[in-house]
């Protein structure tokens, strides 16, 4: 079974509800999150759109941009705005550009919406203009967004994980859910739990190693041996280690990591040592090596090694993940 055939299988049982409703559920979200920005500019001091795109009314979430269509209804995957929400806090393409990230519940009824249909109901909004004609939807030309793609393209044939399975693993401290709706692939987080989550909570995600693709274990109190699990998440491409007291020799264990597009390792006390480790981590986009024991040196070292790698030596942190 195709992704997409998943998502859209999967989508509408998010709710006990029945369908959508766009008035009472989606529009809310646009208009508290993205309306201020994607509207008629003459009720915003004349400022254009942002992209282009205007969510003000029906017909202009048709019309999309001047790329194409922004939704393809029943057809999450394929849609730009799904794409653009569901990106990484720090991803230069997600939206809302600005504060912070939707919820995974908001991004949860966008897509659903989007899934059984995008059915507008009654609600018109802003009318079109006299000159404009409504495009029919049609799947947008292009390419999904880099992390969106290479995401769907991680999970493909991969087997989802049961509830029984998802439970177990997270334990009494994990946070697993997918990393967008419909998706195989996980994202693991232990952020209400941090000073409390050790190396035994990351042993229980042993058993779900192949769906991880997201991990934060930022600010717990894991040791070298939590690295070992970490090294069988073949699919992983954002891990986040900072304040950890993780050291180059465990750090050697995730050579195998392939797939991974960022590493934080934010004030751990890796050194130079680990400089040859992460040039050879050939995907590798991003680094924060800001307060480790890397030196200036070791850090320039790197960048020549890989001028494609973005080395963050200095006081620009990501935001926590949400």
């Amino acid at each position: 079974m195709s992704l997409l055939l998943q998502a859209l299988l999967a989508l509408p049982l998010a709710s006990d509800t029945g369908a959508v409703d766009f008035s009472v559920e989606v529009l809310p979200i646009l208009e508290a999150r993205c309306i201020e920005c994607h509207q008629d500019p003459a009720k915003n001091s004349g400022k254009r759109p942002k992209g282009g795109l205007r969510l003000d009314g029906k017909h202009w979430i048709l019309q999309g941009t001047k790329s194409g269509p922004v939704i393809l209804a029943g057809a999450p995957l394929k849609s730009t705005l799904i794409d653009l929400i569901s990106l990484d806090d720090d991803d230069p393409d997600r939206m809302p550009p600005k504060g912070d990230k939707l919820t995974r519940a908001e991004i949860d009824t966008l897509s659903r919406w989007v899934a059984e249909g995008a059915s507008f109901g009654d609600w018109t909004g802003a009318p079109a203009s006299p000159d404009k004609v409504t495009p029919s939807a049609k799947a947008p030309t292009g390419k999904l967004p880099r992390l969106i793609q290479a995401l769907v393209s991680l999970g493909e044939g991969v087997a989802p994980i049961t509830e029984s399975a998802r439970v177990t693993a997270a334990g009494e401290r994990g946070t697993i859910a997918p990393v967008f709706p419909g998706s195989p692939l996980l994202s693991v987080s232990f952020t209400s739990y941090q000073g409390q989550t050790g190396t035994r909570d990351v042993i229980g995600l042993a058993t779900i190693a192949a769906n991880v693709a997201t991990l934060d274990l930022g600010r717990t109190r894991i040791n070298d041996a939590a690295l070992e699990v970490v090294a069988k998440m073949t699919r992983l491409i954002k891990l986040d280690l900072r304040q950890t007291n993780i050291t180059d020799k465990a750090l050697k264990q995730l050579a195998g990591l392939q797939n991974l597009r960022s590493l934080n390792l934010f004030k751990v006390n890796i050194t130079d040592e680990s400089i040859g480790l992460l040039s050879g981590l050939k995907k590798l986009e991003t680094v924060y090596l800001w307060q480790s024991k890397v030196s200036p040196a070791g850090a320039q070292q790197l960048r020549d090694r890989r001028p494609d790698l973005r080395v963050v030596y200095e006081a620009i942190l990501p935001p926590p993940e949400r």
